[in-house]
């Protein structure tokens, strides 16, 4: 393929990536703004807690979902202005350390390599505690007073509806993101190089994802203003059973005074029993409105929960975007290569060629087929086997990341392979050894075989965990 590249198009790119990373971070700062004043707002009575519980949990997803968003902007920026360096045959990736954290005022001016800000962790106030004032007089006052287990639901709809009124501000906030996205796909399209679908798609997955967390926003905003008409609702329906019943009272009394005057007090003292006893004989209907409440919060605390669940499996897509890195290969003429670590699920397959048997002989396999390898000619000393090849891709991919210079050097040297030996933070593997022992190890070895028909100048011909 014929590169044609002038650098405009990355550069283009790069900056909506740096405008999106520093967007994303106002909106951060509004959203966490927004939400101080809205702390208790579900109040503490027992038709609330459901709901509460429900949202706490999700706005915490909700705001980390954003800042990851910041981060995923920057991975992103840094990854193409990388791009466009070797192109221009830099000597070395790029790898900025040091991201400013945006607490606030002016952002910095975006430029090659520079501009990009992070957003330090923020947990929303818990909607749970505050007790808003009851919107009725002493005499309703009195009535509910009497009621045997009967709680006003205090929530602060005032509140609730200022909570859903930020959501949805930060939902629309996010359009700037996406716009971002666009200013760089445009900006890729206006090069023409084999790394650009790739930098095009990724960059469509990114947009996706901002999507998808303004939606939450939404959905959130909804649940906000839903539970706070509920609870108006209800706290309506309350008053109106009160004040009818307040009237039944005072009819009573009213009469039991008359009684009173003809009896010499008698009559009274009974009245005002009774008076008592037909408010307590009300008490079902009040306890049916919680009863009401309760089960529509319950709802409401479900869908909120789904949104929760959005968010968190959204967060797993933008650890590739934060992580992003590039590579180079040396083999092809120093071109530039956009790449997403850890690489497209299934690309070990593309690797399986010829004598290539990561998969074939360490991946999945059980203890009978590790046996099997002892019973050649000629034994190894040990045979092992990755978990699955989502771990392999995995393990396999960290390891070529963290050694890429001594792959170039290779690919530059001429020599046909290289055998790569690294340590991994956790588990590698298992190994069996000669006795039939099995043994859980974290070591693991790369062996890479030159091949001028693979992207990247190179072959994986084996890889497996070792002791």
């Amino acid at each position: 393929m014929k590169l044609e590249i002038d650098g405009g198009g990355y550069e283009s790119a790069r900056t909506a990536f740096g405008e999106g990373n520093q967007l994303g971070a106002l909106a951060h700062q509004r959203l966490v703004a927004g939400l101080t004043s809205t702390g208790g707002m579900a109040g503490d009575d027992s038709t609330s807690r459901e709901f509460a519980t429900a949202y706490d949990d999700s706005a915490r997803e909700a705001v980390t979902a954003l800042a990851d968003l910041v981060d995923s902007f920057a991975g992103l920026g840094r990854l193409t202005h990388a791009t466009l360096l070797n192109h221009a045959r830099a000597e070395a990736r790029s790898v900025v350390g040091g991201t400013p954290v945006y607490d606030g005022g002016v952002v910095p001016d975006v430029g090659p390599g520079a501009g990009y800000v992070a957003v330090l962790p923020s947990t929303p106030p818990t909607c749970l505690g505050a007790t808003a004032s009851a919107p009725y007089g002493h005499l309703v006052g009195w009535i509910l007073d009497h009621i045997q287990g009967f709680v006003w639901p205090n929530a602060d709809t005032d509140r609730l509806r200022e909570a859903g009124a930020t959501w949805r501000a930060a939902a629309d906030g996010l359009l700037d993101l996406e716009t971002a996205c666009d200013q760089a796909v445009r900006g890729f399209w206006g090069e023409r190089s084999p790394e650009v679908p790739l930098a095009v798609d990724a960059t469509h997955e990114l947009r996706r994802t901002v999507r998808t967390v303004a939606d939450q926003y939404a959905a959130l905003a909804a649940a906000c203003d839903t539970y706070a008409d509920q609870v108006d609702a209800k706290r309506h329906e309350v008053i109106d059973l009160a004040e009818w019943l307040l009237e039944q009272v005072v009819e009573g009394i009213a009469i039991s005074a008359a009684i009173g005057v003809l009896t010499g007090g008698g009559g009274a003292i009974a009245g005002g029993s009774a008076t008592v006893a037909r408010v307590g004989a009300e008490t079902p209907r009040f306890l049916e409105i919680l009863t009401s409440l309760k089960a529509l919060s319950a709802s409401t605390a479900g869908t909120v929960r789904a949104t929760r669940d959005a968010l968190r499996s959204t967060r797993g897509v933008l650890v590739k975007f934060k992580e992003a890195s590039v590579a180079r290969s040396v083999a092809q003429g120093e071109r530039g290569e956009f790449r997403v670590l850890w690489d497209r699920p299934g690309w070990l397959a593309k690797h399986e060629n010829g004598p290539s048997h990561t998969l074939a002989k360490h991946v999945g396999q059980s203890e009978g087929q590790l046996a099997d390898r002892f019973t050649g000619p000629k034994p190894p000393q040990f045979a092992s086997t990755f978990s699955n090849q989502s771990s392999a891709e995995r393990l396999i991919g960290e390891v070529l990341n963290r050694r890429i210079a001594q792959i170039e050097e290779w690919l530059a040297s001429g020599h046909r392979r290289l055998r790569l030996d690294d340590v991994c933070e956790g588990s590698s593997g298992v190994s069996m050894d000669g006795s039939g022992a099995m043994h859980e190890v974290s070591g693991i070895r790369v062996i890479l075989q030159r091949d001028a028909s693979m992207p990247d100048g190179y072959r994986i011909l084996t890889a497996f965990p070792q002791p």
